[in-house]
């Protein structure tokens, strides 16, 4: 998977907004609009929609997307392989989620929508990473308008609460399919699947890190393979 994500970026023309939008009206005006699709990225700064800015709903932070993740520590009671009664310590995610409000990236020629959906904005800022103990007088946590329940019992440790966000101005590098086919030009995930990036890190820093995750890889894969090798050569001695 890194290496065709890390394939997928090096094949893959970065254009200005300008440019892209140059081809989107070439194709309009050849077949009309609602048909353009192509898979391209996109390097600006992130800027909020038309309806401004967002903000981020554990810290409130002005952001163009946010994400959160709030985490309950508890201890549970088991029996081992005896029938010995063990305390154990584990996690389990109660609250989870990111934003899928459209957001603009612009460069020096002009400015594209991104559509975020479910993905993951990568070197995201992170805001907030704090662990509460539970208390025992209630765990209610107000987001937004929402208020949701964190559970609890007498096994609960606390809860961490963590929150990632993309403030208005970021550098942003965008690799997805720029389409038309809500009427209006934007850059999300290809329909019909491949890679979609998110990310305030540039390329070439993606790019080091899913070279240096392929290598890796190719270590360890070797690593076992002589390993193998080893094990059956000695069992043949033996």
């Amino acid at each position: 998977m890194a290496n065709a994500r890390a394939r997928a970026m090096e094949r893959t023309e970065t254009l200005p907004v300008e440019d892209l939008r140059a081809l989107h009206e070439a194709a309009a005006a050849a077949a009309g609009a609602g048909h353009f699709r192509y898979r391209c990225e996109v390097v600006g700064q992130a800027l909020p929609h038309k309806d401004g800015a967002l903000r981020s709903e554990l810290e409130n932070a002005e952001c163009v997307w946010h994400k959160h993740r709030i985490t309950r520590t508890y201890e549970e009671t088991y029996r081992d392989g005896n029938g010995n009664r063990r305390r154990r310590t584990r996690t389990e995610v109660v609250s989870e989620h990111s934003s899928r409000t459209a957001f603009f990236v612009a460069d020096a020629t002009g400015r594209i929508v991104i559509r975020p959906g479910d993905e993951e904005f990568i070197g995201a800022e992170k805001i907030l990473d704090r662990f509460d103990p539970h208390t025992g007088d209630g765990n209610r946590l107000k987001l937004g308008p929402l208020s949701l329940n964190l559970g609890g019992g007498s096994g609960t440790l606390g809860y961490r609460r963590e929150e990632w966000i993309v403030r208005p101005g970021t550098r942003a590098y965008v690799h997805g399919e720029a389409g038309d086919a809500d009427g209006r030009l934007a850059l999300a995930a290809p329909t019909e699947g491949g890679v979609f990036v998110l990310s305030a890190k540039s390329e070439a820093e993606l790019l080091r890190t899913e070279n240096r995750r392929v290598l890796g890889y190719g270590i360890g894969t070797g690593l076992a393979a002589v390993a193998g090798l080893v094990f059956l050569v000695l069992g043949i001695l033996h």
